[in-house]
């Protein structure tokens, strides 16, 4: 575990919608209280055409070098006028969820939106986000973009821990504590994950959940299950096992 609690830098991708717009509000609040750095990440892939010729091929480079400048000063624009606390763009040519996991590996916390969508617009933040949680080893968190969402502070008010199979609840715990602390909210233990009381959840501001050690195709299903169907913001955690084991 190389990530720190409270955390140093705080990672968050953009896709230029409401969802990612929610989530640089949110990663600009926790970054602000815990005087973090913070990181406003675009990925995507620009790809010619394989019959492209090599005049065609260089012609195409100076046009990519243009839209990739013009693409940094919009992403500069973008992420300043959604969040108070400085933010360093960062503007990659990878494959999103390929890029966050990259990126994500020098961060102390990912924060995601998505729309849990599903179809062609659900590949974005939507599945890109169920394969980050699965594969991080860093702690992802998730929120939605909402009408009349409200102050992104209000995330942390009423904070729910869970625990998914077997994963030690002390990391989530431990988020949990430092994000309610910081923003004058509260902590309710839940129990298991798979027990826990549907209304319980609801009442939750915020859901941090410890992620098993070993994300095997059950618990894969859990997590997608709980991005698409929980309208929580949530918190993944990975953990260490309650046995001794690691992620």
């Amino acid at each position: 575990m190389t990530w720190r609690v409270p955390p140093r830098l705080v990672l968050v991708p953009v896709d230029f919608g409401d969802a990612s717009a929610r989530a640089l509000a949110v990663g600009g609040v926790v970054a602000h209280a815990f005087s973090a750095e913070l990181i406003g990440l675009h990925a995507e892939v620009l790809e010619a055409p394989p019959y492209f010729t090599h005049e065609q091929m260089n012609a195409l480079e100076a046009e990519r070098q243009k839209a990739r400048a013009s693409a940094v000063d919009y992403l500069r624009k973008y992420v300043a006028a959604r969040t108070a606390h400085p933010v360093s763009p960062r503007f990659v040519e990878e494959p999103p969820a390929e890029a966050i996991l990259r990126a994500g590996g020098a961060a102390d916390l990912v924060v995601m939106g998505t729309h849990g969508r599903r179809g062609p617009s659900h590949w974005w933040l939507g599945s890109v986000a169920e394969r980050v949680v699965a594969a991080s080893e860093t702690p992802v968190m998730i929120v939605r973009a909402a009408p009349g969402a409200g102050d992104p502070a209000g995330v942390f008010g009423d904070v729910l821990t869970l625990v998914h199979r077997d994963a030690d609840v002390a990391v989530a715990r431990a988020w949990a504590d430092a994000l309610a602390s910081a923003f004058g909210g509260t902590v309710c233990d839940g129990g298991a994950a798979e027990a826990c009381p549907r209304d319980a959840v609801n009442r939750a501001s915020l859901v941090v959940v410890a992620v098993p050690a070993e994300v095997d195709p059950v618990s894969g299903r859990r997590v997608a299950s709980l991005l698409r169907n929980c309208d929580r913001p949530l918190l993944f955690v990975p953990a260490t096992r309650a046995d001794g084991g690691h992620r």
